[in-house]
């Protein structure tokens, strides 16, 4: 038996790269670990193919961008990618993934860079070129169809080409380390699936599916179910509405439908306002059995007569039998459907809206006459489960999505049960064990979960969506990860702060009246927003502007934020000169018959030999210049400033002696300070921005707008998240609001602060710190400007939980968060310096409401 080979770094690595969901990650863990014991401990020899069976909108497409990653990545490369697709449509979607430029693109987050290869290209100069090259990783993108058969839509790929002299599919067969990712996995399995895998004889094949047939269960590696995802808050709640009355007419149902809508479209715009997010426009999927009935509904939408023709000219109506220009502007408007200037608010689907289908902003499925337990399929509620801000919002109406029932509502309670039943209600993963003699064997693992997708009639939503752990299925992983919107991440969500998880207060099975009404008061509270301008009488808080450039950067001084190191060679080179910087001399004796030369130490003083009288600034300068020589660095101001910095640090740890030691032994010291920069930059993890040299010095004076209670003070044990607290005496505004305790207590420490001058609860884009090459944003919870002796100082400070200190994603934004400092206190047009403050929520109870406590706390 062979040892299981696993690199854990590297995957860190790369869940760090492409801000994987932990869900994400771990699907990634199972698989690698079950083809490693597949190959390296069984020793098999045949293809190993397993499933990753994830929920609808948790993130299929950074799994098997993770693969690529890892596996491209690894001591021993694969640099050959084939993602098969069902058909043309979750090909094309699959092709914009992996193309730069594009919206949903992950290219950006991608160090292994694949060429991609399809239909189109696969047969031009360039394609052979790349195919050519050993060190490009391709990435071919195409239809299960496209290869399975020599006829029809696969003839192409099966007919010899001049260019390979061979045909493409005979190529991709010789190929000795292909990976197979088969995207809906379920759509096609059979005889000439099979036949295609054996053929093409790849390493690895990986199925993604949220339907795995039960005939492949064998084959599922790793799985996360739809109530685990709901649970961790990784996708809408989703509630069942139905009507009391008998009415069922078509106008009734649409209007109930539509209603919905406008107060969601309300209770957005105000969210997407009050947090400076872009809008976001909810839609309506109406799902019809034929396209006759299609055509019946969006002429019932469609006219003045239905809701005073608000929605004349906003439906969209998409089926199989479209063709010519209209199926093509069609597909271009379903295409531009989360495009906020979009006008599309009704989409009326027959069958062809189930895989691919990947939008945000659906928030009402109308099953109108089908029964609820067609519609309550994983595929089918999966079109509205992503979450269109990235994560949870706590605004109830805009966390969940709702299913308009064909059934009455007694007829749903009755079902309820047998709903949740449908939906598997465990989770599986792969996990090491290790034996008694030592080896490491790999164990599928098995998580039950107690919660519903369709949660308890008047209680609360699913369970595990309240505070506290959550039972069962939850617990597989967690939900880490805030880059992640269903299939992608965007930046311009990214910078949201995460919510404290609370239970929506919707039950799992409502009646219309109840839930119009709810969604009513919500809108009506949205526009009933309380606005803060800031306090006249409060000094001013600028803050650096610094404009990011996300991109992959080798080398920048920045990225260094521990200056033990240098500090430790400036003792060094001062209290331990005798050994660093040691004289050596010849020696020689006579033993009668040979002369014998060795070598001994030289007993008098280096530094009293070497008297030499340099300023301080000039052996200053050259360690600088020494630094700014090291391999990579680039000559910019602001990597100058770093320069500085470090060279600061060195002299500051060599004391009184430091003008002495860097006279008589300069060029010494720049060698071994140049060795050690270059030695702790390829400790330090590449940096994922690096910043121009302009710097715009910017006033915080947006205006706060919230929905929240008022309260006159902020005592403690007062704190409640629907609460804006007011009776600060160095708050820039009369208000601020928290998402948790931790941060209201701090708020309390820091305007106790004796030196605090001013602070800020920090919103969204106050202060945003890109922590990702591909513009993700971070925002700390507050700033704070102090002044001791007349030096100003300046303070990002976040607080989180005490179990998330250590986490890969909170140390990533703490090396950012320093890096923004480092970069702003670089530039000669910021007069104060900048520093920042990481405090758990034990550092924060043990500071006792002393700022000066919880900053001797803090990281």
């Amino acid at each position: 038996m062979g040892v299981l080979q696993f690199q854990p770094g590297l995957l860190d690595q790369v869940a760090h790269r492409l801000t994987l969901r932990e869900p994400n990650r771990k699907a990634i863990e199972s698989v690698l670990l079950r083809t490693s014991d597949h190959y390296d401990v069984q020793e098999k020899t045949e293809p190993y193919e397993c499933i990753v069976d994830s929920a609808t909108g948790v993130g299929k497409t950074y799994v098997m961008a993770g693969l690529m990653e890892y596996l491209a990545g690894a001591e021993n490369p694969a640099r050959n990618f084939l993602l098969l697709a069902p058909g043309r449509t979750i090909r094309d979607k699959s092709v914009l993934n992996f193309t730069a430029g594009n919206p949903k693109s992950l290219r950006s987050m991608l160090r292994s860079d694949p060429y991609v290869i399809t239909a189109d290209n696969f047969n031009t100069p360039a394609t052979r070129t790349a195919i050519d090259d050993p060190t490009i990783t391709k990435l071919y993108i195409f239809t299960v169809q496209a290869l399975t058969t020599a006829t029809g839509e696969g003839r192409a790929t099966h007919v010899p080409l001049e260019n390979l002299g061979t045909s493409f599919y005979d190529y991709l067969a010789q190929l000795d380390d292909l990976v197979i990712l088969a995207d809906e996995h379920h759509c096609y399995r059979g005889p000439a699936f099979s036949r295609t895998i054996r053929d093409l004889k790849p390493q690895l094949v990986v199925g993604m599916t949220a339907t795995p047939v039960r005939a492949d269960e064998s084959l599922v590696a790793f799985r996360y179910p739809l109530a685990a995802a709901i649970a961790d808050q990784l996708v809408k709640t989703p509630v069942m509405v139905a009507r009391r009355d008998d009415r069922s007419d078509i106008e009734t149902k649409l209007l109930d439908g539509v209603n919905l809508l406008r107060y969601k479209g309300q209770a957005a715009d105000a969210h997407s306002d009050e947090n400076g997010l872009p809008r976001v426009n909810p839609v309506m999927l109406v799902i019809a059995q034929s396209i006759d009935e299609a055509e019946e509904f969006r002429n019932v939408l469609d006219t003045a007569s239905f809701d005073g023709g608000s929605w004349i000219g906003k439906t969209l109506l998409i089926h199989s039998k479209l063709t010519g220009d209209a199926k093509e502007q069609a597909l271009a408007d379903l295409q531009a459907v989360e495009d906020p200037e979009s006008p599309i608010r009704i989409i009326i689907s027959v069958g062809m809206l189930k895989e691919g289908w990947d939008v945000k902003n659906v928030y009402v499925i109308a099953s109108m006459r089908a029964s609820v337990s067609e519609v309550m399929t994983e595929q089918t509620l999966g079109r509205g489960m992503r979450l269109p801000f990235g994560k949870y919002t706590n605004v109830e109406i805009l966390d969940t999505l709702e299913i308009l029932a064909h059934e009455k509502y007694g007829e749903l309670l009755a079902k309820r049960k047998v709903l949740n039943e449908a939906f598997i209600d465990y989770g599986t993963y792969a996990e090491v064990r290790r034996l008694a003699d030592g080896s490491s064997v790999v164990r599928q693992k098995t998580v039950e979960s107690d919660a519903d997708v369709i949660g308890l009639p008047g209680g609360g939503g699913p369970a595990g969506a309240g505070g506290g752990d959550t039972p069962g299925a939850s617990t597989l992983v967690g939900a880490g990860g805030d880059g992640q919107d269903a299939e992608e991440a965007t930046p311009s969500k990214a910078g949201a702060k995460t919510p404290s998880r609370s239970a929506p207060s919707t039950p799992g099975v409502v009646d219309v009246e109840t839930r119009t009404r709810e969604a009513a008061e919500a809108a009506s509270g949205a526009s009933g927003a309380v606005e803060y301008e800031p306090l006249p009488d409060r000094a001013p808080i600028l803050i650096p502007k610094l404009v990011s450039v996300p991109q992959f950067v080798a080398v920048s001084l920045n990225d260094i934020t521990d200056y033990s190191p240098f500090e430790r060679l400036g003792r060094t080179l001062t209290a331990d000169y005798s050994d660093e910087l040691k004289r050596t001399k010849l020696v020689a004796s006579h033993d009668g018959r040979k002369v014998i030369v060795g070598t001994e130490t030289a007993a008098d003083a280096v530094v009293s030999a070497l008297p030499l009288e340099i300023p301080l600034s000039v052996t200053q300068n050259a360690l600088v210049q020494r630094v700014m020589k090291v391999k990579g660095v680039p000559n910019r101001q602001l990597e100058v400033g770093a320069a500085q910095r470090i060279v600061d640090h060195l002299i500051g740890a060599m004391g009184d002696k430091a003008a002495e030691h860097l006279a008589a032994f300069v060029d010494r010291c720049g060698q071994r300070l140049a060795a050690e920069v270059a030695r702790t930059l390829r400790a330090t993890t590449n940096a994922q921005v690096s910043y121009t040299d302009d710097v715009e010095i910017l006033a915080l004076s947006k205006t706060r707008v919230t929905r929240k209670r008022q309260l006159a003070g902020h005592a403690d044990g007062a704190f409640s998240k629907t609460i804006a607290f007011n009776g600060w005496s160095k708050n820039l505004y009369s208000h601020a609001w928290f998402d948790t305790e931790p941060e209201f207590k701090a708020a309390n420490a820091i305007d106790s602060g004796k030196n605090v001058t001013v602070w800020a609860r920090l919103h969204i884009n106050d202060v945003p710190i890109t922590w990702t090459s591909a513009g993700n944003n971070y925002n700390p919870d507050f700033v704070v400007i102090e002044e001791v002796e007349g030096q100003r100082t300046g303070w990002l400070v976040e607080t989180k939980a005490d179990k998330d200190m250590t986490s890969e994603e909170v140390v990533a934004k703490r090396r950012a968060a320093r890096r923004w400092a480092n970069t702003a206190n670089s530039s000669p047009d910021v007069d104060i310096t900048w520093k920042y403050l990481l405090v758990g929520e034990q550092d924060v109870d043990d500071a006792q409401g002393s700022w000066e406590f919880l900053k001797g706390f803090g990281q």
